[in-house]
């Protein structure tokens, strides 16, 4: 079992260049070297493109989602 720390990379968030203003931003690679669980989070089988919720706090359910990672 491996846990995901929600926080520890996103994509983008400094990881690519951007452009602002005419202006390229240099992106930091090693922000994109860790790995976002968006994929990979169950859905909502009642209602496409959601994933489940926490019906308390509202929020996504990240605990709720077991899933097998296979290298490719």
């Amino acid at each position: 079992m491996r846990f995901v720390c929600w926080h520890y990379d996103h994509w983008a968030y400094g990881s690519n260049d951007v452009i602002i203003d005419g202006h390229i931003i240099k992106g930091d690679k090693r922000r994109g070297k860790g790995l976002v669980p968006n994929p990979v989070m169950r859905e909502d089988e009642t209602v496409n493109n959601v994933c489940l919720a926490d019906p308390i706090g509202g929020s996504a359910s990240f605990c709720d989602t077991w899933v097998n990672i296979l290298r490719v």
